[in-house]
């Protein structure tokens, strides 16, 4: 049996998992059968693809349950499993590996009114949610990050909270509270690694923005890829990370 995106002929029809809504470098999609192919604006993410982002590269996918993804430079992350045909009949579910790399993840329907069938695994950690916005690092031997912090999974809150758990214990992690996982060792709560994390303000309304449109936006390291923002071909992607802090208001958990 074959799945194939909407269109395809002589296979099963898939719905997108989800929907690319800004590409900054190079960004792949690696499909189950290990097929790899550039992503752009508009480009549909399929349940079982992995998404690829270059060493100067970022993205924004918004999924089909209304949830949206920004993804690090240097990431490597596979949607495992994502159902969700726009109704709540119980069956939905959205399993995410992190390999390296990182993002941060505004929780759509799954995961706010399904928050059991949310779930984030690393290599040396399980993620899962009890809110709407929170941030996953897996920062691996060799790679820029691991030159100032030490390898393992570093999760964040911005909003509402996260459970962080392994074979060797369990933390829950508050707004504005760093856990980590590092390899053999129970997860902890550290202090804030500004390294690799940055603390928003309090969410403000932004003048003439709603809590609808605020699901049009997406922050990694609280810079904003905003609908409002024009990527031009030369901006350099430092800026997308170290400016304009996430505002507007929240959808309620």
């Amino acid at each position: 049996a074959c799945l194939a995106r909407r269109g395809a002929s002589g296979c099963a029809f898939a719905a997108p998992a989800g929907k690319v809504e800004y590409a900054v470098g190079r960004v792949q999609a690696i499909g189950a059968g290990g097929q790899a192919r550039l992503l752009a604006k508009g480009d549909a993410v399929d349940e079982g693809d992995t998404l690829v982002t270059g060493a100067d590269a970022a993205a924004q996918v918004r999924m089909e349950d209304g949830g949206l993804i920004a993804l690090r430079p240097d990431t490597r992350m596979k949607l495992d499993s994502f159902r969700f045909d726009g109704k709540q009949d119980g069956t939905e579910q959205y399993l995410v590996s992190l390999f390296k790399g990182g993002f941060r993840a505004i929780a759509g329907l799954i995961g706010r009114l399904h928050k059991e069938s949310y779930r984030i695994t690393t290599p040396t950690a399980t993620i899962g949610i009890r809110g709407t916005d929170h941030e996953t690092i897996v920062v691996v031997p060799g790679s820029r990050l691991a030159a100032t912090v030490a390898p393992g999974t570093y999760n964040k809150v911005n909003r509402g909270e996260t459970v962080v758990s392994n074979e060797h214990g369990t933390v829950f992690v508050q707004p504005n509270q760093m856990a980590y996982a590092g390899a053999g060792a129970a997860p902890v709560l550290q202090p804030l690694n500004l390294n690799i994390f940055v603390v928003p303000p309090p969410p403000a309304a932004r003048a003439g923005r709603t809590d609808t449109e605020m699901r049009d936006s997406a922050v990694v390291d609280s810079a904003l890829l905003d609908p409002d923002f024009a990527l031009g071909p030369n901006l350099p992607i430092g800026y997308l990370f170290s400016r304009t802090p996430i505002t507007g208001t929240y959808l309620s958990t």
